[in-house]
């Protein structure tokens, strides 16, 4: 009876642990990325953070498709002979489509595609006067992440990619690390038990 019991609780866990990636699952995610903090002799300054919340489904086992908001903030201060500051906010959506790779227990790594449209909104003013403008730039890029699980419900994730972005005609690549959390939320067709 105690094997039975056993091997009823270790077949429970895995199809839980499977359920983490499986088709008809709900992701929801935040995480944060371009965390930047300088200061130089009192006189110059720089503050820079993006906020990355995510929506998907997986429309097949192990693969997720969704779309993440790209939210960012950049400030940046000189003072000196001539005082100028920058404030930068990013606001956009970057659709992107995620496959799980390998896996076991409470370990998940993923390849990652995305490709977006984000809005650069720039404001400066200086000892000249101040300007104020907003431009669009697209965004494509690939990456690698890791989830580890707490529960089989809730994890801890990182990604680390390289996005190509495209603004007035040029283009430049960045490497980004982001560190967070996510939520998997399994199907009702997935949390039912069946009975016979």
């Amino acid at each position: 009876m105690k094997k039975l019991l056993l091997l009823a609780l270790g077949g429970l866990a895995f199809t839980t642990a499977s359920a983490q990636t499986e088709k008809g699952t709900t992701y929801w995610g935040a995480s944060l990325g371009n965390l930047r903090y300088s200061k130089v002799k009192q006189q110059n300054s720089n503050f820079a953070v993006s906020l990355y919340p995510t929506v998907g489904k997986f429309v097949a086992d192990k693969f997720l498709l969704g779309v993440t908001a790209d939210l960012g903030y950049r400030n940046s201060k000189r003072e000196g002979f001539y005082d100028s500051s920058i404030r930068q906010i990013t606001y956009g959506a970057v659709p992107f489509a995620r496959y799980y790779l390998v896996g076991a227990d409470k370990h998940r790594l993923f390849g990652q595609l995305n490709a977006g449209l984000v809005w650069l909104n720039t404001k400066s003013e200086g000892s000249f006067g101040s300007s104020s403008n907003t431009n669009p730039y697209g965004i494509l890029g690939l990456g690698l992440g890791y989830n580890y699980f707490l529960t089989p419900g809730a994890a801890l994730e990182a990604t680390a990619g390289y996005n190509r972005n495209g603004v007035d005609g040029t283009s430049n690549g960045t490497f980004s690390i982001r560190a967070g959390f996510a939520i998997f939320l399994p199907s009702r067709q997935a949390a039912t038990v069946p009975t016979e």
